[in-house]
């Protein structure tokens, strides 16, 4: 596999936010096509090891034992490790991008008769959503919120999805998948149409929380753009084996 060329990629200070989607799309996009030839390489070391990687390779002069076969795969098998947690991080960012909402202008023009024929064109702009108030993920109220609510994790579940409520009235407007992937634990909060989110919090730790205030929870994502989904990605490493209790909390909005 030979070298990509990669072509030259304009980083502009000034730029549009639809212009930013494009840049992060091309650079998941210059990501995959670096972990493609990571995959590659691994693939031709095995074939080297094998004496297969060329037609006319001649064989090595003391052939691998069993054990060095052995090393290699496990070798292999690490690199592909780290190969596939980049692939979900670049899938979650890929996501996030995605549910970035576009810039959208539409142009009016009104005719006005007197004694002659003028026009005057004017440009308006989508309206802006309304705030709803705040969602959390549905289970056990904490804090002085009077809606603010924790779920657990068992030390033995590895996947969880509770429903993310808005407000007292605990409206169902979408999920909190919750998902521990040995040392990582991966929370994705989505809402539903017209639902979309501001700002998100998210608590972590292997005590129930106490503080419901949102900026205290821990982990924050403000991108300063609406959004649908956001996938936190928390090392717990610390918490190897056992109970998690989680707070997801997001500000909310309802699309015009």
């Amino acid at each position: 596999m030979s070298f990509p060329n990669i072509p030259v990629v304009d980083a502009a200070v000034s730029i549009t936010s639809d212009d930013s989607a494009s840049l992060l799309l091309a650079s998941i996009a210059f990501e995959e096509l670096g972990l493609a030839h990571i995959v590659n390489a691994e693939a031709e070391k095995i074939q080297f090891v094998l004496g297969t990687l060329f037609p006319d390779q001649a064989p090595p002069e003391t052939p691998p034992t069993v054990g060095d076969l052995l090393e290699i795969n496990r070798s292999v098998e690490r690199t592909l490790r780290s190969v596939l947690k980049n692939q979900m991080l670049l899938q979650f960012k890929l996501e996030d991008t995605l549910s970035v909402p576009t810039s959208t202008t539409t142009t009016t023009t009104t005719t006005t008769t007197t004694t002659t024929s003028t026009s005057t064109t004017s440009s308006t702009t989508t309206e802006e959503p309304i705030e709803a108030g705040s969602a959390w993920s549905q289970g056990t109220h904490f804090g002085q919120s009077a809606i603010a609510q924790y779920t657990n994790l068992e030390s033995d579940e590895n996947e969880k999805t509770v429903a993310f409520v808005l407000g007292a009235a605990e409206i169902d407007i979408g999920t909190v998948e919750i998902r521990r992937l040995g040392d990582t634990l991966l929370v994705t909060l989505t809402t539903d149409t017209p639902f979309v989110m501001l700002e998100a919090q998210l608590y972590v730790d292997d005590t129930p929380p106490t503080n419901s205030a949102p900026g205290q929870l821990g982990h924050t994502f403000d991108p300063g753009f609406f959004f649908t989904t956001h996938t936190f990605v928390v090392d717990i490493t610390e918490f190897a084996g056992e109970e998690l209790f989680i707070a997801a909390h997001a500000r909310i909005f309802v699309a015009a």
